[in-house]
Formats: C-alpha cells, structure tokens, sequence
C-alpha cells in the first residue's frame, strides 16, 4: 500500500496546490541557467532559516548568515530588537565580517575603516573631507534585509516588501508552537560541502522510499512505510512517523531491539516485562514518558500522545527539515553554492532541551535515547566544518543515517550529467518530492502565488 499524502490549504486563497507539474529533467539539477532563474525569483523572496536566537542574547551579538552570492549580518542592536544587513561596506563593497559568530560594539570595515551603528546607520568615514561634497551618511547607511523570528528562530527575506513570515508559514505555527524550540540550548552545529546541487539533496530527504536500503537500522525503531504525509502551501510538507515500532515489513521479533531496550530503560521500564510484547512498547513509552517527564521536570502536557513518542519532519521551503522529537529538535538542509550549481552546503543545527530536564546520569534516567551524544556548553558550541569525504572516513558525522545519505549523494549529482539519464521517474510515495518541485516551478514563474500574496500584504 502507498503512502497517505492530504493537502492542506492556509486559507481560500492559499491553496496546497501549486497549479504546476514539474517535470524533474537533468538539466534543473546541472544548469546554471536554472540555478540563476532560482536565485532570483526563489532565494531571494522566500523567507530563509538563518540561524538560532540564541546567538544574539547581548547587543551587539551577530552571526552571519551565507546564502549563494550573499552574506548578510543579524544583530541584536541597542534597542533589543532584531537587525539584518548585507554584509558589505557601501565605500567599495568589501565583506565587513568574516567570523561565524560574535560580539561587536560597532560594525567597523576593516579596509577604510567606515563604520556604522548596530542599527547599520553609517556613524564614521575617515578623512571625510577627502571625498567631494561629503557623505550623506543616511543614504549610505548599510542595506537593509527583513528579519522576523519565530520560536526563537530567526528567519531573513530578501525581497523589497514580502508577505510576513506567518502568512508564509501559516497554520505550521500553530502545530509546532508546543514544542517549544525557544527553550531548547544549541547543542551542535555543523556544515559540510557537498558535490551536488542543493535540491538532489532535498530530494533524499522527502521520501523514505531509499530507507529499506541504505537504512537497515531504522527497521527497528520507525515505522516509515506507513508514514502520513501531509502537503502545504508554498512546497511545505510534513510527514508522520511512529515511534518506538517496528517495520511491518519485517517479523515481529519476541525480544524488544536494543533502541527500544535503551528507550525503556531510560524510562525505569523493564525490557523483560515486553518479551513478545514489542507491538505495547509504543503506548507504554507515551505513558511513562509523562510520568519520567515530571520527576525531571519537563513539562509534556502540552504535547499529544503522538507527539511525545513520534518523530515529525516539517519541511520548510526552501530548503530546510525540522526533525521534531519532544526534547530534540534537528534543522538541517543544503543552502546553494555562489556559482556552480553541482555544489552545496549542507549545515545541521542540533537543540535540546535543558541537560538536567532530558536526563540524570545518577539515576539512569533519560528521556530519549542518544541524549548522552551531545555535550552542553556554557559558551557556545564550535562551528563544525568538513568535508563529505571526512564523514566517509568517520572523522566526523551527522548521525549515523545523515551520514548514510551524504555517502550517496555525490553519485546521484554525478548521474545526472550522464546522457543515459534524462529526467526522474517517481513512485507514488515520493509524492512529496513531486509536490516540492512542483512549487519550485510555481515561485519561478510569473504568476506565483507567493508574488500574489505579497503584493496584496
């Protein structure tokens, strides 16, 4: 049986349905002339994920934000409130800042020393005198770019005057506001560049068609060939996914996996007392859960019975998944590259709750599993960044399945300049895939909905 895939509309006017078929050639993945198209009518209107709020505690505090051929600055300025700029003096364009990260009382050029306020106001140009006329320091203040957050995310937009980050997101909002992101603590934080374009990376992710195959391991914890799917406005989607279960496509083991043995434990349940009871381990962890939960003092009430067990994956257009779990949340998903469209950066934020709210070391509690691979940090985390091929060598990794699909997708980039290929053939379940596309298609156009909404905001 395929999987189950319900649109669902914003409103009357914001419909799921894109009104495009795309059809996925080589050439959308391999062509420069695409990858332009995309930059200037998709990345640079859409509402982008840029970074965590947690960054910008103190004014002064910025991080950078790269995306294709831009950088841009976020900062929190005198006032408290939020501020984005490109990241380029308005003398001779020279990048201002350079570091990831971190905390300026003024943002200063390091080439002629201009200077502007937090608030990019220009406040200093050496030698003034020297340049005919002056400066009109209001009309050369550093170029502005909207900024909104959300859950303590903090999302940028490009584009002159775009619709709100809520329309763009919309009842998503609604859903996602339980978890709480806002109060969970960066805990990783890392990027690795890939040879292959940022949507042969997207692909992999919305479909768990490849997971019998290059994910044997998650036969024994997620259910992904019954996963429900559910199609949003502007190329969002979502998928469902039970947890702690096994893959009906396998037999049904008597004695529970060691992933479902840790979970019980962690929650001061006995693994014996679930000998040829695997199918209650599910329920049983959505009980207990609530009950470990007060004992640590993580609050799930908020949170349905589905929602304290499950994994949920939002994908937000463009480019980025949400893996949603009651304690942990996952960002990750590529970002194109300035100028070839074979390459990408793929970056993955990793946030928990509170150390002592998911575990005690002492009393072998632990709300889920894989909790003790993350190392809390007064400051804040490194930066992470390698190569595809250090994952594959087991420098580093993304978690065992990430790193699992970063081994492939090189070679699906590279198949696609093959002239034994010609365009993509999908299964009923990679609906998803056909439904990100097909709005892709929809922002390039010259009728797309995102254009319609925003001129009437």
């Amino acid at each position: 049986m395929p999987q189950k895939f319900d649109p669902i509309n914003f409103s009357d006017e914001i419909s799921a349905d894109p009104q495009c078929n795309a059809t996925l050639s080589s050439d959308r993945y391999t062509s420069s002339e695409f990858m332009n198209k995309e930059w200037e009518r998709l990345w640079t209107q859409c509402w982008l994920f840029a970074g965590v709020l947690t960054d910008l505690k103190e004014p002064g505090d910025f991080f950078i934000y790269d995306i294709g051929r831009e950088s841009i600055i976020v900062t929190l300025n005198e006032n408290n409130n939020l501020s984005a700029f490109y990241n380029t003096c308005q003398h001779r364009g020279n990048k201002i800042l350079t570091e990831d990260c971190g905390w300026v009382k003024q943002i200063s050029c390091p080439y002629h020393g201009w200077t502007y306020g937090l608030d990019g106001g220009l406040q200093k140009v050496p030698d003034e005198e020297l340049f005919e006329g002056g400066i009109c320091k209001e009309e050369n203040s550093l170029k502005e770019v909207n900024v909104d957050v959300w859950a303590g995310l903090v999302f940028i937009n490009m584009s002159n005057n775009p619709a709100p980050l809520k329309t763009f997101l919309g009842t998503i909002m609604d859903q996602l506001n339980p978890y709480h992101f806002e109060n969970m603590e960066l805990v990783k934080h890392q990027s690795v560049t890939l040879d292959t374009n940022w949507k042969t990376a997207r692909d992999n992710f919305l479909e768990q068609y490849h997971v019998d195959f290059i994910h044997p391991q998650h036969a024994s914890f997620v259910d992904c060939c019954d996963a429900q799917n559910y199609l949003w406005p502007f190329g969002h989607s979502h998928t469902w996914v039970e947890s702690p279960v096994m893959n009906p496509r396998y037999d049904m083991p008597e004695e529970p996996p060691d992933y479902m043995k840790q979970y019980l434990i962690g929650l001061e349940l006995d693994p014996e007392d679930f000998y040829g009871k695997v199918p209650e381990i599910r329920n049983a962890v959505q009980k207990q859960k609530r009950i470990i939960g007060k004992k640590l003092g993580f609050d799930y009430s908020e949170l349905s019975d589905e929602q304290v067990s499950d994994v949920f994956q939002y994908d937000i257009f463009p480019n980025i998944f949400m893996t949603i779990h009651a304690e942990r949340l996952w960002i990750f998903g590529p970002r194109p590259h300035g100028a070839d469209p074979n390459k990408c950066i793929f970056t993955k934020y990793s946030l928990m709750i509170p150390e002592d709210k998911i575990r005690d070391k002492e009393k072998g509690l632990e709300l889920l599993p894989g909790s003790y691979d993350y190392s809390y940090s007064e400051t804040r985390v490194e930066h992470e960044v390698f190569t595809r091929q250090d994952v594959i060598e087991g420098r580093n990794s993304m978690t065992v399945t990430i790193d699992q699909d970063i081994h492939y997708l090189n070679d699906m980039q590279a198949g696609m300049h093959s002239r034994g290929f010609d365009k993509a053939i999908l299964s009923k379940d990679e609906e998803r895939v056909q439904h990100f596309h097909d709005w892709v298609d929809n922002w390039l156009s010259d009728k797309s909905l995102w254009s319609k909404v925003s001129s009437s905001s």
